[in-house]
């Protein structure tokens, strides 16, 4: 028998996101011109955004950046077997957490500690080892991570090798919020206890709120791949992803026909529907969905909008066709899910959550296919 020989590209009618290298290097440089002279470092935490550690990363390192944030210590040793060079600055934001002190010093991590359980295992390591580097993180309002503002002076009399003092915004992306301001004070006065520490508190809405929240460093995440629409304007931010899925199958149904798990939707008319392979096991999410009496999202095919039917399932999405002329969607053709039609906030947005969500859902069967130029 004739072995059958195919190229991935023939074979491969799967879902793909592409991700375009170039113009994350061209996000990168743009804001590190904005907020110079103070430094940009990249949030690269939850496998970059979804985007793929490693080469984001890597790209990253090439454009310049030279300080990235993860959130545990497997993603910070993960890292730093990748990024390998003395020169790079790698913080891990969940801090120290029990008997792991000793592989911070091992992979040249620096811990974000935030409570005195970790300060106190740190410096139980150091009296005996030789100490590195930390971050102290402050809690200025978000009843999240960070020490209360008043341990300051406290934890300043401690004998620590302290690289960085930082804060995180709750609400910089509401412009009527005073609250952010508040805590840029609060960090201000925190930092008095200190001296000359570098200090961070901007995030990606922060670095364009005000000039005076970018301090020594910021810390930009879904602004560097092309989120957030307001750093967009403001800073000429290029979209990083486009997401497309294969058209698997075309039909013509009957009015007053149902569509999808639960009959939600039923044809007013005879319409043409085509079948998409992807799902919410791809992290599409089922918000998205439609019924008889309420739109839900829609992706786009050449630029014409065509409209969910039904609910999102697992692996399939039903998408109506009719505007399209006859014979020309075909089978094995791909479907704009996020594009030049609808970037991912205008998605996030329509299923009524917010663009790191979308970003970090995507599933790891969606294939990646990363653009250079």
């Amino acid at each position: 028998m004739t072995k059958v020989t195919k190229t991935m590209r023939e074979m491969d009618y799967t879902a793909f996101l592409e991700i375009d290298l170039h113009a994350l290097t061209e996000n990168y440089k743009s804001i590190a011109r904005y907020v110079s002279p103070s430094v940009c470092a990249a949030t690269v935490k939850a496998n970059a955004y979804g985007l793929g550690i490693k080469t984001i990363s890597n790209t990253l390192y090439n454009a310049g950046c030279r300080y990235f944030f993860v959130s545990d210590l497997n993603e910070g040793i993960s890292l730093r077997e990748n990024l390998t060079t003395p020169d790079i600055i790698i913080y891990v934001l969940n801090g120290l957490m029990p008997h792991t002190v000793e592989y911070y010093k091992e992979y040249n991590l620096t811990p974000v500690i935030g409570s005195m359980e970790e300060l106190n295992e740190y410096n139980d390591y150091v009296q005996q080892k030789k100490q590195f580097p930390i971050a102290i993180h402050f809690d200025t309002g978000f009843s999240r991570l960070g020490f209360d503002k008043g341990m300051a002076f406290q934890i300043s009399k401690y004998n620590l090798d302290i690289n960085l003092i930082m804060s995180h915004l709750a609400s910089a992306e509401e412009k009527l919020s005073l609250m952010p301001e508040n805590q840029l004070k609060q960090l201000l006065e925190i930092c008095k206890s200190f001296k000359k520490k570098n200090r961070s508190i901007a995030n990606s809405a922060g670095i364009i709120r005000n000039r005076r929240f970018h301090l020594e460093m910021v810390r930009p995440g879904i602004g560097l791949y092309g989120g957030y629409e307001s750093i967009q304007n403001i800073l000429e931010i290029k979209p990083v992803i486009k997401l497309y899925a294969p058209v698997i199958q075309i039909k013509n149904i009957q009015k007053n026909s149902t569509i999808g798990y639960g009959a939600t939707y039923i044809a007013e008319k005879d319409m043409r529907i085509a079948l998409i392979s992807i799902g919410y096991a791809d992290g599409i999410p089922r918000s998205l969905s439609s019924t008889s009496t309420s739109s839900g999202g829609q992706f786009f095919y050449n630029g014409i909008p065509t409209p969910i039917l039904g609910r999102v399932s697992m692996d399939i999405i039903a998408i109506d066709i009719s505007q399209l002329p006859r014979n020309k969607m075909q089978r094995g053709e791909f479907i704009e899910i996020i594009g030049s039609n609808q970037n991912i906030d205008k998605l996030s947005e329509n299923a009524d959550t917010i663009s790191y969500e979308i970003l970090t859902r995507l599933n790891t069967r969606i294939r990646k296919i990363y653009k250079y130029a």
